[in-house]
């Protein structure tokens, strides 16, 4: 008689014939009913949503429905719903289940102050206190910066966060769940700090643009497949223990980890006779500053072209805009400018070139 994992097949049939007479009485404990574009359910006078039927854009998770509050988002609530683009929580929602937002437009989740377990900041989602990282909107774009508060981030927090191309994690966070960056594959390069001691199975799985990975404390444990779809390699600290090389099948040597500045922009515009560069930031860590390099060649000698070094302007956790006016250029001549940024412990990091031609315009020569 054929068998199915060490059960009879008419015994599978039973199993199968029993769960479907259990499904058919949740169902009917539990009628899907539909609010607007909102589906959920009502149990024991409270209301949890199931599901989503709009077309997208913004949403607002309603307190109450009927003048039942709205106590829970289910597993998988609004998953596919790829034009959410913002949902905002009020204050009755104390449970939101595995997945809730997954696969969606989202660039932001906002949390009413006065929600007792959930919290927000600039559109991602923490419990109250902002010790735990919970989810990390999928189509938020840039660079970003957890915050000193989280010590925990949770299992996928981030996976398929395909528009993140770099993250600061805190010395605050020990631990790096299962799959918390799993599938992210705009994310390029990840520093790990000296606080963490374990990352978990799958974390950076099929992070397919991940090159480097620098670790500024001793080798942590690894679970399985933290790295696998990653043409990855290892950089560590001098005097950090517990690297070989390789480790764990990655190659791996000693290092000095980039400076922790998150660059949005860098711009080179041409005017008659100067060109104006101008970068901004995301977020700055320990940023002493900038300098400016300027070349006649992309691959040629660049030379700096500031007297003294760009101040930094702006807190860790809040970037800023820059501009530079370079004067000693010739029209109708293409010139390369490479920026430079250093921080107080003189660890510098070199972004690619842009390049422009300044050239006098008639009737405008500005």
């Amino acid at each position: 008689m054929k068998k199915f994992s060490g059960y009879s097949y008419h015994s599978t049939i039973l199993w199968a014939f029993l769960s479907l007479i259990g499904l058919i009485v949740l169902s009917s404990s539990a009628l899907a009913l539909q609010y607007g574009d909102i589906i959920y359910t009502e149990s024991g006078g409270t209301v949890t949503i199931t599901g989503y039927t709009g077309i997208g854009g913004e949403i607002v998770i309603p307190d109450a429905i009927d003048g039942k509050p709205v106590v829970r988002i289910e597993n998988f609530a609004f998953e596919g719903c790829t034009y959410l683009t913002s949902v905002t929580i009020g204050n009755s929602v104390t449970s939101i289940g595995w997945h809730a937002f997954y696969a969606t437009g989202l660039t932001s989740i906002v949390v009413n102050i006065a929600n007792p377990v959930y919290s927000s900041q600039d559109g991602v989602l923490y419990n109250k206190d902002r010790t735990v990282l919970i989810c990390y909107p999928y189509e938020k774009s840039g660079g970003f910066t957890i915050p000193d508060s989280v010590t925990s981030i949770g299992d996928e927090a981030f996976s398929n966060c395909s528009s993140l191309p770099s993250v600061t994690i805190p010395n605050s966070v020990t631990n790096i769940n299962d799959r918390v960056f799993y599938y992210c594959t705009g994310l390029i390069c990840v520093t790990i700090p000296v606080s963490v001691t374990f990352i978990g199975w799958g974390a950076f799985e099929s992070c397919s643009s991940l090159t480097k990975a620098y670790f500024l404390g001793n080798a942590p444990s690894l679970g399985a497949n933290v790295f696998l779809g990653c043409p990855i390699s290892i950089c560590y600290s001098a005097g950090s223990t517990g690297f070989t090389n390789p480790w764990y099948g990655y190659p791996t040597a000693v290092c000095v980890p980039p400076t922790v500045i998150n660059l949005s922009t860098f711009t080179a515009t041409p005017k008659a006779s100067k060109v104006i560069l101008q970068w901004s930031t995301e977020s700055e860590i320990d940023n002493a500053g900038f300098n400016l390099y300027r070349s006649e060649s992309e691959n040629g000698e660049y030379i700096e072209i500031n007297d003294s070094l760009i101040s930094a302007q702006c807190s860790s956790t809040q970037g800023a805009s820059y501009e530079f006016v370079d004067t000693d250029v010739q029209n109708r001549k293409t010139y390369y400018y490479k920026l430079e940024d250093i921080d107080l412990n003189g660890r510098t990091t070199m972004h690619e070139p842009v390049s422009a031609m300044p050239r006098w315009i008639y009737g405008i020569g500005k």
